[in-house]
């Protein structure tokens, strides 16, 4: 979610993703983990953790018919959840400000024909 900055060590925030992918216990996680995740993963390059990201079937990481990120019966709506997967979404398309990759956030095998329109990659 935040910028690429001078000196962001890249190393030390794939070895992060790596270890919450490894260690999180994911019945105690909130909807907006996942979009973090997916846009670490595009920030990194590694589109394929990205997609997996927003696509784990885990309770806090679905959607309900109207749309709304479910967590649990008291909170069946959770907007957080919503827009970061709107900005994980936007982040994996555009790469972010001075990422310079085409599509970041998705895999480059051949599955995946994206477009978008009127993302300015601000990120």
């Amino acid at each position: 979610m935040l910028p690429a900055v001078h000196g962001l060590d890249t190393a030390v925030m794939g070895r992060t993703l790596d270890l919450v992918k490894r260690v999180w216990d994911w019945d105690e996680t909130w909807g907006w983990d996942y979009p973090m995740m997916a846009m670490t993963a595009a920030r990194l390059g590694r589109g394929e953790d990205a997609v997996s990201a927003l696509l784990m079937p885990e309770r806090t990481n679905t959607y309900l018919r109207n749309g709304h990120n479910y967590q649990d019966g008291r909170l069946t709506i959770y907007l957080p959840g919503n827009g970061g997967r709107l900005s994980a979404l936007a982040l994996m398309c555009t790469g972010g400000e001075g990422q310079g990759a085409e599509l970041p956030g998705f895999p480059k095998d051949g599955r995946w024909k994206v477009r978008y329109e009127g993302l300015s990659g601000v990120f």
